[in-house]
């Protein structure tokens, strides 16, 4: 296998192309990148910035380059020994005229050979129609408003709502030409006639219109004649195979499976060979050629059955071909150990390393301040079903219905029914709600016993909410296990389904709301960690990481991805908070009352997110002025407000509300009295932040896994969530630093150079280069070799993490401070001799007598321990590998 030893993702976009990339490999390859790790580059919607809008996978997007390109990219990648990791989207498309699949099924209907390629119901209501939800009113509306128009170009002909173009049902063309002129017409039967390919009638039609002027006017008069009139409109539109729909409709009714409540992104059943095969036809051309050699599946939880499609993919791609899968794991949960991959794309690594920075032992003292601030929300388990029992009905109503009427129609209901369908629909609701984790993966019955316990557990949380509905929680239940009397495969295709419905439940629920809502301490509302959870010890982060090698090895470590709801250096930053729980509140009470006369005339914020802008504040305030931070942070909250759902959400924006709060920001950011008090604690919490910053970047590259750094992150990552973090990367100002470090001499005067203008992001990018070049020239050391905790001995001992890894005679050993206050100068970066009085770290026999510390060129004799105090007064962290002589 061909694995990664480090990646880097990469957006490729119309912004960032592959010949921009090309100039920019030497760049990583010097940084010690291993592997090239893009995001989804197959051509996509026109202008799409993240790729995962795919309308045709048969090809490169030609906003970012071409196969020719790629393949220039393929051969400097292979000259440097380097690989490209590519990330795919199985679960869905683009819900888009220009989907090469769509297009097909719209012109031809179920002649189309990719009719059932798309999770849809052509049977639902009878209508024979796919829901096209692209309308801003209702269709009748639309129609009286004349606003959707028929209109032609090369392509044929399609009907347009502003932006959105569909293409016409072959059906119609008969309807729509006998508008024309009737001798007109004739010539367009002939046309019909002559060709039987679909694609040929289209272009010889078109090619005759522009022969013949006679005939495009006869043509333009019929496109006219109909757009001037609703009710031949509304004819046309009867012969199509999607029925144009106002987009608030799908959240009571749907006849297609979408990704999450996206209506524009529409799922495929990946779970048909044909379509697993037409699929990824050009991705095994790609990798067939040695230009990719590794995928990341994207949201493989929303496909119908995940072990059967990576078995498949296994089978397509080889056993020595590197996979990995786009999983949130909650807390405690754990991979499959069935499915045929390396691992996942690092969301559980984060939230590890995020809570192993976070002092645990201050937990119930946040919980009960934040629940003064905020009692309403406090209760992060009660908000978190209320949320997803909101969503599941207000938002995935119509899933909801058609999971009620598969109920029904598979015959699965019992036979002495006491409730009608209202009851059912509440009692399935309460029952999605009440899972622990995204989904399970039932292959058979008997389930497996976790696969049950997690329904057990969905059961119990499902009746402490709603005891009233025991007996019917009791019946799903049961039917769920494969206990009742009905038949065991229609029980198991429900249960497969109802596990497709469970993961955006999930996310939208959780993630995109709860996540929104709940403030106690904002670093941990992140993609795959959990808010609920308050930290780690530093015993149970070494018991983690020992399980991480020897299940996953080759799995992946990030702290920052596209999904990300914050940068990783603004999490480092909250996390101080978790050290100083009582200076902190007692400034976010001095902080109130400063602004109280601020939000006097204003409807918002709330107390609550009065508490949210102070910890985006704190943890998003760049090191020098930047002139769009307020229009950043304004573009920010927008989105948080509205992901809430609280006081506006963005079916129906309260935008006198989220403007009364971008007006709080402002004036606070230009209040003296508050500034005075706020800027020297922020600048205290980001320098201490950036000694953690550091510890976290150490940890990630030498921790079990393949370390993956996000673009741009060698330096500060003050980002906030999408697409706030897809801004453009400043290469030439890294690769600028990069000669300065390879042109460095390493001194104590030099390091304190790097730590005292820590705020240029330098002293970060400097202990990314160096771990990530000793990684390098010890690979195997790292992906293979031994991860040992080991103890820490003397003055606040408890506050520094320390492991060593090994393999056969190489050593590496990481000396990390995990809490940091009253340890180090946040001016500075420079730690209190006084407090770290004989710090050691205690190695037993058999480790090597000489170690050299990586950052400072520094040597130490092993005396049975190693000691610190020397090493981490001119740096913040310690890597030390083993050396034979000084």
């Amino acid at each position: 296998m061909k694995k990664p030893d480090t990646t880097y993702r990469l957006q490729l976009s119309p912004g960032f192309t592959i010949e921009d990339l090309k100039p920019r490999l030497e760049y990583l390859h010097k940084l010690g990148i291993s592997t090239i790790y893009s995001a989804p580059f197959f051509q996509a919607r026109e202008g799409s910035t993240h790729g995962y809008d795919v309308i045709d996978p048969f090809t490169i997007n030609l906003e970012i380059g071409t196969l020719e390109q790629f393949r220039e990219i393929g051969q400097t990648l292979q000259k440097r020994n380097m690989t490209w990791l590519q990330d795919i989207v199985p679960n869905h498309m683009a819900y888009d005229g220009g989907n090469v699949w769509l297009k097909d099924i719209f012109e031809l209907g179920p002649e189309s050979k990719y009719y059932n390629f798309f999770d849809i119901n052509w049977d639902y209501q009878g209508k024979d129609k796919v829901m096209a939800p692209f309308l801003g009113k209702s269709l009748q509306e639309v129609l009286e408003a004349g606003e959707l128009k028929l209109q032609f170009d090369a392509e044929g002909f399609s009907l347009a709502y502003y932006d959105n173009v569909y293409p016409i049902s072959k059906r119609s063309y008969s309807f729509m030409l006998a508008e024309a002129n009737p001798e007109s017409s004739q010539n367009f039967d002939k046309v019909f006639k002559e060709h039987k390919d679909w694609e040929d009638i289209k272009i010889a039609l078109y090619r005759e219109l522009e022969r013949n002027p006679k005939l495009k006017e006869d043509a333009e008069a019929g496109v006219k004649k109909i757009n001037s009139s609703k009710q031949k409109m509304e004819q046309l539109v009867n012969l199509q195979y999607y029925l144009p729909a106002h987009w608030k409709e799908t959240e009571k009714e749907i006849n297609y499976r979408r990704f999450f409540t996206i209506n524009d992104l529409i799922c495929l059943s990946m779970e048909k060979e044909e379509v697993f095969n037409a699929y990824h036809l050009y991705i095994k051309e790609l990798c067939d050629a040695g230009l990719i050699q590794g995928l990341r599946i994207d949201h493989v939880d929303g496909l119908y059955d995940p072990r059967q499609y990576l078995q498949a993919l296994r089978n397509l791609v080889g056993k020595d071909f590197y996979l990995i899968v786009e999983k949130i794991l909650e807390a405690g949960e754990e991979l499959p150990r069935d499915w045929p991959v390396e691992g996942t794309s690092g969301y559980d690594f984060l939230a590890t390393v995020n809570h192993l920075f976070t002092n645990t032992r201050n937990d119930r003292f946040f919980s009960k301040a934040y629940e003064e601030i905020s009692p309403k929300f406090a209760d992060y388990e009660a908000l978190v079903y209320e949320k997803k029992l909101f969503i599941l009905k207000e938002r995935m109503g119509g899933e909801l219905n058609n999971l009620w009427d598969l109920l029904e129609y598979k015959e699965l209901l019992p036979s002495n029914n006491s409730y009608n369908k209202q009851e059912w629909k509440e009692i399935l609701s309460i029952f999605l709600a009440g899972f622990p984790v995204y989904r399970i993966y039932p292959g058979k019955y008997p389930l497996t016993k976790p696969e049950a316990e997690i329904i057990q557990t969905a059961y119990g949380n499902a009746v402490e909410h709603s005891p009233q509905h025991k007996e019917g929680l009791d019946y799903i239940r049961d039917l769920f296990l494969g206990k009742v009397n009905r038949n065991k495969e229609s029980m198991l295709y429900f249960l497969q389904r109802c596990q497709q419905f469970t993961g955006p439940l999930a996310a939208k629920g959780v993630e995109d709301t709860s996540f929104y809502i709940y403030n106690r301490l904002v670093s941990h509302n992140e993609v795959g960690d959990s808010p609920e959870n308050f930290g780690i010890t530093i015993d149970q982060f070494h018991q983690a990481m020992i399980a991480r090698r020897s299940q996953f090895p080759y799995t992946i470590n990030a702290t920052a991805t596209h999904d990300t709801k914050r940068g990783e250096d603004t999490r480092m930053r909250l996390n101080v908070i978790s050290e100083i729980p009582r200076e902190w509140f007692e400034k976010v009470n001095e902080w109130k009352e400063l602004n109280a006369g601020i939000r006097k005339n204003k409807k918002g914020p709330g107390a609550n997110e009065e508490y949210f802008i102070y910890q985006t504040l704190l943890a998003g305030l760049p090191y020098r002025q930047e002139d769009d931070f307020l229009t950043r942070t304004c573009e920010y909250l927008q989105k948080v407000l509205r992901e809430a759902k609280v006081h506006s959400n963005w079916a129906e924006p309260n935008e006198d509300y989220e403007n009364d709060v971008f007006k709080f920001i402002e004036e606070v950011l230009h209040n003296d009295t508050f500034r005075k008090s706020f800027d020297p604690f922020q600048k205290k919490i980001a320098g201490l932040g950036a000694v953690k910053s550091l510890g976290q970047l150490l940890i990630k590259i030498t921790s079990p896994g393949i370390p993956d750094i996000y673009q741009g992150t060698e330096l500060w990552d003050l980002s906030f969530v999408d697409p706030d973090n897809r801004r453009p990367v400043d290469y030439d100002l890294r690769q600028e630093f990069l000669v300065k470090f390879e042109n460095l001499q390493v001194s104590k005067d030099s390091l304190k150079e790097l730590t005292t203008n820590f705020k240029t992001g330098e002293v970060k990018m400097y202990t990314m280069l160096k771990t990530l070049q000793h990684r390098r020239e010890n690979e195997e050391l790292f992906t293979l070799g031994e991860y040992i905790p080991l103890e820490v001995t003397g003055e606040n001992s408890g506050n520094f993490v320390a492991f060593s890894r090994r393999f056969k005679n190489d050593y590496s050993l990481v000396v990390v401070p995990a809490l940091v206050n009253e340890l180090f100068d946040p001016s500075n970066l420079a730690v209190d001799i006084e407090r770290i009085k004989d710090l050691k770290v205690v190695l037993s026999k058999g480790y090597p007598g000489t170690w050299k510390n990586i950052f400072t060129n520094e040597f130490s004799d092993n005396q049975g321990s190693l000691e610190l105090t020397s090493h981490l007064e001119q740096f913040p962290v310690v890597l030390f590998k083993s050396a034979k002589d000084k």
